[in-house]
Parts: C-alpha cells; sequence; structure tokens
C-alpha cells in the first residue's frame, strides 16, 4: 500500500571497489575485508554482475591447479567471515542478501552503481555514445569521470588465474579509455596541457601505437614540429616491426604542413582529417559565471557601455562604490557577449574588500585549474603560473571576469594578454590602474532602472501600478538612493513572509535612515552616505527575521572562508545535517541577506557580511561566536579525515589526532570524491586556520595543528603543499606561546623542507611529551634529509626505526617508503646484500599496498639504491615501471625526477644520446612545476652525455646552469658538479 514502504535495505549503502585495492565501505566507513584470498573471492563474485558461480567454480578461479587442502571448507569459512561483515545485524541464520548461497554455490546481489568497475564500464559506454554524435565534450567530461574512479592497480595484491584475467581485462580498458580521454582532449583544444600526460602514457605502454600518435599530433598543434617528430625517430627504435602506416602517414603530414591536423576551429565540430589519430569537436564552452541575481533587470545602457569598451579592448575596469552591481553587471555582460569568447569564460573572487585579499598565487592556480591543469602540474611560482596561464590561452578565446579587485599589482598577472582573450575588472578601489584598459563607471541606477528592479524583486506582490509608479515605490527607491544592493536586500521583504506592503517598507526604511543619519552626524559611526543606505536595508531586513534565522545570518556571516555549502553551514550553525541547513539557508536568500554563489554554495555581499559581524558583536556572545568557528574547524578536519583515508587508508594519522572529533564531517564516496574536495576546499581550510589562530579562539590550537598536519599530507607532492607554510609558522608560534610542546612538536615536522634541526627538535619535544605519532614521522623525515646530504651513517637507524614503529602501526605504505630509503642507505654503507634484500621487500610490499604513488616512491628510490650498486639494468627497470605505475593523469613533479635518474642510469650503461633524451625528457616535464632540484640533477647528467659524445661547448652551458641550480638549492650534487667543471675546463 502506499506509504508502507520497507525500510532501505542494509546493504544499499555498501560501496565495492576492485579499480585498486579491493575493499568495501559501508555509509564511507571502510570495512574489514579480511586476507588476499577472502577478498579475492568477494572480488570474483562482484566481478560476475549478480550472476552465480559454483563452489567449485571458485575454488578454481581462487587457486587453479594447486587448491589448499580441504578448499571447499577453507571457502566457506571465507563466506562466513564475508557475511558477517557485509551484513552485521544479520540474525543468527537469517537469510543473507548480499553474499547469497544459489544452488551448489554463490553470488553477490548489490544495487545498480555499488561496485565502481562496473560504473566505470557504464561510463565507458557513454562516452563512445556521445563519441559517435560528435558530442566530444560530453565525451571527455564521462571519462574524466570514469579514470577518476581508479586508485591503482586493479585487484591489488590478489593472486590467481581469475584475479590475473581481470586484472588484464581491466587494464586494457583502463589503457583505453585514457587514450580516448587525450582524443577528446585535442578534439576540444587542450593539446598543450595534454603534451606531459601523453609523454607518460606513451612511456607506460611503449608498444602502443596511438598515445604516440596522439603525443606526436598534441605537439605538433603545439608549435612543438622538432618534438613530435622526434617521437616518430624514438617509435622506428622501440617497435619490432618499425611503425605502423598511421604513424608514417601522420609523419609525412606534419612534415608537410598539412593545415588539417591544425587545432580544431573554436566553433568547429565534427572529426579532423587525421585518419583516426586524434579528432576535433566542439570547444569546452566553459561557464564558471556565479549565478546572475534573481530580478536583474535594466542597465541597458551600462551594458552597451561595457560591450563597446571590450570591443575597442581587451580590458574593461567596471569602478564604483559597494552596493552598486558592478558584479552582477559583469556577470550579465559576459554572457550577453559569450558569442564573441567561445571557449569560455572564467571568473575569480579576488575577495579584494576582505582583510585577507586572495594572493596572486591562489588566483592564477584557480584560472589554471579551471583550464585543465591538475593539482600536481601546479607550478610552484607565480611566474611560472602566470607564463602557463598565458600559454594555455593561446589560440584560444576566453573572457575573463577578475571580481572585487584590490589593487593593480595583484590583477596584472591575471590579465590574459594574448590576442582573441579578455578581461573584465570590478573594483572599488579608484586607484587601480592597467595598461590601456577601458574604465566604465557604474553608479546608482536611474530611478526607471530601480522601480524596475523593485517590481522584479517584489514579485507579485509589488507588481503592479503601486510599484511601478506609485509614490510609496518611489520612496522605497530613494531610501535605498537606486543602490541594487540595497533594493534588492529591501524588496525581499515584500514577498518574504510576513510580506510587507510597500507603504509599510517605504516608513521603516524612512525611519531606519532618520535614525542612522542621526548617529552619523553626532559622530557616532564613519560611513560614507552609500554605507548608511546599505546598512539601514541591512537592519530592516534583519529585524523582520525569526530569530533563530537572525542568529543564522549572523552566524554564517563569521568565517573568513568563502561561500559556504550546505554541510559547512550546518556545522557552523549547530545543525543536524545538511537539508536542515538548506531550509534555513533558503530562507536568508529569499531575503535578501545571502547569495547563491554556484550550486549548492552561499556567500554574503563583503557589505552585508560586514553589517551581519557587527550585529554578532553586538548580540552574540563571545564563546558563540568562538564555538561557530570551533564546529566549522571540526568540520573541515573530519572531512578532511575522510579524505584521506580514502586516498590512504593505512596512513596513521586518523589514529593519532590531537583533537577528538565530534562529528563524522562530509561522507566521501571514493577517491575521486576526496580529491575534487581537498582541491575546492584549500582556500577555505586555510581561512579557517588562519582565522581561528589569529583570533587565538580558545581550544581551536590542536584541531588547527590536526588540520595541518592532514593537509599537508593531502597536499604532498603538488604546489599546493607549499601554500601552508604561513599558517604552519603561525601555529608554531601559537603552540610555543601556549607552551604546548606536543603541538609544537608535529608542527615543526610541515613545513615543505623541513631543516635537520627542526626535525630534531621535533623528536626531542615527541619524546618528551611521549607523542605516539611524531617520532615515527619526524624520524623518517629526518632519515631522508640527512640520506640526501650523505650522511647515510646518520639516516640508516632513524629510516630502519621508522619502518619499524610504521609497519606496527598498520602503516604499510609509509613502512615501504622508508625500507626503500634504508636500502639507499645500506648501499652508501657498503653493505650491498642488505640494501638488495630491502630494496626487493619495499617493492613487494609497495606492490601490495597497490596505490600507484607508493609504488612509484618506492620503485624510484630501489632504482637508485640499484644505480649506486652499479646494478645498471635492474636500476634502469625500477626507473621504468616507476614511470609506469600513476594511478591516473600524470605527476609531472615525480615524473621528471624519474626521468633525471634514469638520464644517470643511461650514463653509467653509457648510453650517451639516451642520456640526453631522457634528461630532455625530465627538462620538459619539469618546465611546468618548476622544480630547480630535478632541473640541476637533469643539466647535470645532460652536461656530463654532452662530454662523453664530443659536444664540449653545448656541455660546458649545461653543467655551468646546472651548478648554479643545485648550489642555489643547496644540493649535495652541487659539488660533483663543481668537481668535474674543474676538472674539465678548469673551474668552467
Amino acid at each position: 500500500m502506499p506509504g508502507d514502504e520497507e525500510p532501505q535495505p542494509e546493504h544499499h549503502r555498501l560501496r565495492f571497489h576492485v579499480l585498486g585495492p579491493v575493499r568495501a565501505d559501508r555509509d564511507g566507513q571502510p570495512l574489514p575485508l579480511g586476507s588476499p584470498q577472502e577478498r579475492a573471492a568477494l572480488a570474483i563474485l562482484l566481478l560476475r554482475d549478480g550472476r552465480p558461480l559454483t563452489a567449485s567454480d571458485l575454488v578454481d578461479a581462487l587457486w587453479g591447479d594447486d587448491p589448499p587442502h580441504r578448499a571447499m571448507d577453507t571457502l566457506r569459512g571465507y563466506v562466513t567471515r564475508l557475511r558477517a561483515v557485509l551484513e552485521p545485524g544479520r540474525p543468527f541464520r537469517g537469510r543473507a542478501k548480499v553474499l547469497v548461497s544459489t544452488g551448489g554455490g554463490y553470488a553477490v546481489r548489490v544495487p545498480p552503481g555499488s561496485l565502481d568497475a562496473t560504473v566505470f564500464e557504464e561510463h565507458l559506454a557513454a562516452a563512445a555514445t556521445a563519441r559517435a554524435s560528435g558530442d566530444a565534450a560530453g565525451a571527455y567530461a564521462r571519462l574524466t569521470t570514469a579514470l577518476a574512479l581508479w586508485e591503482g592497480t586493479a585487484l591489488a595484491g590478489l593472486t590467481g588465474p581469475y584475479a590475473e584475467r581481470e586484472r588484464e581485462r581491466l587494464t586494457e580498458l583502463r589503457a583505453t579509455a585514457r587514450e580516448d580521454h587525450y582524443d577528446c582532449a585535442l578534439a576540444l583544444g587542450r593539446h598543450a596541457e595534454s603534451v606531459a600526460g601523453l609523454r607518460a602514457l606513451a612511456a607506460e605502454h611503449p608498444l602502443r601505437e596511438k598515445p604516440r600518435a596522439l603525443l606526436m599530433l598534441a605537439l605538433h598543434r603545439a608549435g612543438r614540429q622538432a618534438e613530435a617528430l622526434a617521437v616518430f625517430s624514438e617509435t622506428e627504435r622501440l617497435l619490432p616491426d618499425g611503425p605502423g602506416p598511421g604513424l608514417v602517414r601522420l609523419r609525412e603530414r606534419i612534415l608537410a604542413g598539412d593545415p588539417a591536423l591544425a587545432a580544431p576551429a573554436v566553433s568547429g565540430a565534427g572529426p579532423a582529417s587525421s585518419e583516426g589519430w586524434g579528432s576535433a569537436g566542439a570547444p569546452s564552452a566553459l561557464d564558471l559565471l556565479p549565478p546572475e541575481p534573481a530580478g536583474f533587470t535594466g542597465r541597458e545602457t551600462l551594458t552597451g557601455e561595457v560591450r563597446a569598451a571590450l570591443s575597442e579592448g581587451d580590458v574593461v575596469v567596471l569602478t564604483g562604490p559597494g552596493g552598486t552591481g558592478k558584479t552582477a553587471l559583469a556577470t550579465h555582460t559576459a554572457r550577453a557577449v559569450r558569442a564573441a569568447y567561445p571557449d569560455g569564460l572564467l571568473h575569480v573572487d579576488l575577495r579584494g574588500t576582505d582583510p585577507e585579499p586572495v594572493d596572486t598565487g591562489a588566483a592564477l592556480a584557480e584560472l589554471l585549474h579551471a583550464l585543465g591543469v591538475t593539482d600536481a602540474a601546479l607550478p610552484d611560482d607565480v611566474e611560472r603560473r602566470a607564463a602557463l596561464y598565458r600559454s594555455l590561452l593561446a589560440d584560444r578565446r576566453v573572457l575573463v571576469v577578475l571580481d572585487d579587485a584590490h589593487d593593480t599589482a595583484r590583477v596584472r598577472p591575471l590579465l590574459p594578454d594574448v590576442p582573441g582573450c579578455a578581461a573584465l575588472v570590478t573594483t572599488r578601489s579608484p586607484d587601480l590602474a592597467l595598461p590601456g584598459a577601458r574604465t566604465v563607471g557604474v553608479d546608482a541606477m536611474e530611478e526607471k532602472e530601480a522601480l524596475a528592479m523593485l517590481t522584479a524583486v517584489g514579485g507579485g506582490r509589488a507588481a503592479g501600478s503601486a510599484v511601478a509608479g506609485g509614490d510609496a515605490a518611489r520612496s522605497v527607491v530613494a531610501a535605498c538612493e537606486r543602490l541594487p544592493l540595497a533594493l534588492r536586500i529591501a524588496g525581499a521583504r515584500l514577498t518574504t513572509p510576513p510580506a510587507w506592503t510597500p507603504g509599510d517598507l517605504a516608513a521603516r526604511l524612512a525611519e531606519e535612515r532618520q535614525r542612522l543619519d542621526t548617529l552619523h552626524d553626532v559622530g557616532v559611526a564613519q560611513a560614507d552616505a552609500d554605507a548608511v543606505v546599505l546598512e539601514a536595508a541591512c537592519r530592516v531586513a534583519h529585524d523582520a527575521l525569526e530569530p533563530e534565522t537572525a542568529r543564522a545570518f549572523r552566524l554564517l556571516a563569521l568565517p573568513d572562508a568563502g561561500p559556504l555549502d550546505a554541510a559547512s553551514a550546518a556545522a557552523v550553525l549547530d545543525l543536524p545535517d545538511a537539508t536542515r541547513a538548506e531550509a534555513v539557508v533558503g530562507g536568508l536568500v529569499r531575503a535578501g541577506l545571502l547569495e547563491s554563489t554556484g550550486p549548492g554554495r552561499y556567500g554574503q555581499h563583503a557589505l552585508v557580511r560586514l553589517f551581519a559581524r557587527r550585529q554578532s558583536e553586538r548580540l552574540d556572545s563571545p564563546p558563540v561566536r568562538d564555538a561557530a568557528l570551533l564546529r566549522l574547524l571540526d568540520h573541515q578536519l573530519a572531512t578532511a579525515v575522510t579524505a584521506l583515508l580514502r586516498l590512504s587508508p593505512d596512513s596513521p594519522l586518523p589514529r593519532h589526532l590531537l583533537h577528538h572529533l565530534a562529528t563524522a564531517g562530509r561522507p566521501l564516496a571514493d577517491a575521486g570524491a576526496a580529491r575534487a574536495w581537498a582541491h575546492d576546499a584549500h582556500p577555505d581550510v586555510l581561512a579557517t586556520v588562519r582565522q581561528v589562530l589569529a583570533q587565538d579562539v580558545p581550544d581551536a590550537l590542536r584541531p588547527a595543528v590536526d588540520l595541518l598536519t592532514v593537509w599537508a599530507a593531502l597536499t604532498a607532492g603538488t604546489a599546493r603543499r607549499h601554500g601552508l607554510e604561513p599558517f604552519v609558522r603561525q601555529a608554531l608560534d601559537r603552540a610555543r606561546e601556549r607552551g604546548d610542546d606536543t603541538a609544537a612538536a608535529r608542527t615543526l615536522r610541515l613545513p615543505v623542507a623541513p631543516s635537520p634541526e627542526e626535525l630534531r627538535s621535533a623528536l626531542r619535544l615527541a619524546e618528551e611529551v611521549h607523542d605516539p605519532l611524531t617520532p615515527l614521522l619526524a624520524g623518517f623525515e629526518l632519515g631522508v634529509v640527512l640520506l640526501e646530504l650523505d650522511r647515510a651513517d646518520e639516516a640508516l637507524p632513524l629510516l630502519v626505526r621508522a619502518e619499524e614503529g610504521l609497519a606496527r602501526e598498520g602503516a604499510a605504505g609509509g613502512a615501504a617508503e622508508a625500507l626503500a630509503h634504508a636500502a639507499r642507505a645500506y648501499i652508501a654503507l657498503g653493505r650491498p646484500e642488505e640494501s638488495l634484500a630491502a630494496a626487493d621487500a619495499a617493492v613487494e610490499r609497495a606492490r601490495g599496498v597497490g596505490r600507484g604513488r607508493t609504488l612509484a616512491l618506492v620503485l624510484l628510490q630501489t632504482g637508485r639504491a640499484h644505480l649506486r650498486a652499479d646494478r645498471t639494468s635492474a636500476a634502469a627497470d625500477r626507473l621504468r615501471e616507476a614511470l609506469a605505475v600513476e594511478p591516473e593523469g600524470t605527476d609531472p613533479r615525480r615524473e621528471a625526477l624519474v626521468w633525471a635518474w634514469l638520464a644517470r642510469c643511461r650514463l653509467a650503461q653509457l648510453r650517451h644520446r639516451e642520456a640526453v633524451a631522457a634528461a630532455d625528457r625530465a627538462l620538459a616535464l619539469e618546465a611546468g612545476p618548476g622544480d630547480d632540484h630535478v632541473r640541476g640533477l637533469a643539466l647535470a647528467a645532460r652536461g656530463r652525455a654532452q662530454l662523453a659524445l664530443g659536444e664540449p661547448r653545448l656541455a660546458l652551458g649545461a653543467l655551468r646552469e646546472a651548478h648554479e641550480v643545485l648550489t642555489r638549492r643547496g644540493a649535495a650534487e652541487a659539488a660533483e658538479v663543481a668537481s668535474l667543471l674543474n676538472e674539465e675546463f678548469g673551474g668552467g
């Protein structure tokens, strides 16, 4: 009967993952699936998509021709234990609903969407359909989502014939999906940003021709024809039978300058004539602008003026006081001219009127991410980011809206500065001056426009002659000084229960204006006329709210973080869930006091937020305000912990937090969701940490240190990691002020490149306060630092202790990495047998962990150990494999470092031309992120190879630059290069 629905089965909350280590979770919480064989049994049944398998066939799939004694009993034990984990609430002898018995066998029955492999293949099918219909952008989006599901090698760590077959099948599907993904990227004009990833894909699958063809096409379109042809030459050497006819024809077309190979026209769609190697399609058509405010109307004259200014130049500045509607005008105009900018509309809120405006580096990071640059590929410094930004905009037609700019210096690097692109800048600063920019002043609306806006905002209650031309409406418009923001807030009172008449609203606004004018006249407050107008409108709106809604309005203004999602709003307001928060937030949006800044995110205009904060200072006690910020901090920390567990399930950090979490945070379904949340939340997390530390919020230090510690792990290996430095120093200063040695010890190891002294201090403090976590991590990190300084005798005991401690903690990935570094220390101390044993054990453990990043790190370090032991063939194998195990996409920093060491390996093998090629590959990859250490290593290898090849002039230039870069970095290899320069060139 209707309404008599059964409760949702428990298995609807289960999620299963086989595209990496086999795991399962319920409501985001990981489940203990037991031994590798138990996980293998579950994976086999999951991959049959609900179809049953007999017990004997399952035994064969698990063990092949070598089953254990009493295999059937063992299998039944597996099933019993798995059922207990998957359905913990099932009554004794109750009927199983997930892992079910079917005659003489078993099956796993789960709802659609519960298994990542099935979802992956569904996305592939949808992408194929989209491509067939010419929708390259839709296919690209589907493939991006599909590939984000992968967490490493499929069925990692599982043995048996069935697992091997399925691993091969899924790996082949992934490789093809990656090829198709890059094919779509080229169709969308993303050739420059695809080069690094295609190089990695070609290296990972050296015998597949399509990645090489796509790489050649991407290089050709990026104007790098020589490199494109070099790919063909390398393919001739690698493939036993030489390149196929498709590659040969592509080379000929590149040599001939075939115009059909050019990047797709921005307005074009349809296939490119590249004979299967790359295609063309519609542009990506980004639109990252915030939504226009409800009821936007008028401004026809200003819109025309801005459009005319854009047609005359590439930079237009909208300037005027706060509340005049500059952002709404910029958004409206940008969408009105989007036909002239078919490659997209970008937007960055620079928050120039905030106490901490967005810095240039962070703004460039946001723009680069919108253009497809991953965190791993993000350059470290502003200059490189700006250069990459301009290169990605070359040959595109994009309009960039830079909202609420603070000053000229912060804005100039954000201007596209390439033909075909333009920028709209909004600012309150009259001093902002940009070369060649057209300035358009934005002031109060004309009365006719203001009346139209009041009618639009007021809806049915305000429609008709009463508002359109009545005296009450004119009084409202006059009281609001025709400022759009004030009109929007005041007009909302006409529709928000209890709705007022225009006459009531006019009278209340006049009364409030008179009161505030009196206060200003006697010097109680200092504000310009516009601020008085806005304050009057905000007071009228605030005072009409229900008490709990008014409290929510005030508390939501307290965080320095950007626009909040519903889950974060629920934390600030101490509400039970996001649904309840949505209801409260929706009421404030309807009241004109909150704005929807994007799907599911809400913010306040800077002037409204300032009013709300002042009201909170007047009406809410300090403990109430502090508690709101602490709840947000707790929510962010809990969600960050969930993200870390999705990406590194064996991390010891969540088990050793200094702060006891009061909430579960936001659920994150998988690694892809974790990465996406961590990227989006990065500025908000740092803003919250800065705020609670700067305001010295009671009880905030330890959760802030926890959040910085987890965030350092989430951003490891990316440029965003460098952004933590000022907050780490801020937390350390606060910890020392408070005399909190545990917090100080944990913070001392968080700088990007902590000194040996900082790490020793962390160890000493941690041992004094008996902190179980810091000695493991700081000891490991100190061992690595000392090893790089050629102090292997000091490094080895630290690394051995770290490996043992991390293994006890169950941190298998960290233990494998420590053991790999120990292998390097053993060989440096002349203990080759122990080095070889440690290296082999480290690689075996890393393979069992199943995370591509861990295995890549371990392979790199063990490759270095083999190289130092003169086992160059083994070293090359390890280094080449390290290039092939990234879980998805590329990590240019790590790839560049591997290529630099591979260049040294080729030097040791006297394969000097290959050494030059490997060094050049490292330099090409390093050029994006800008890693001086990698650059120095690669240049040193290149210089040595060129010396051996009889090219002393080229060698001298490379070695000189290598010495300069490595010396500046303080790298140990600088002395080695200096010695070579002195020996060969008399000091250079």
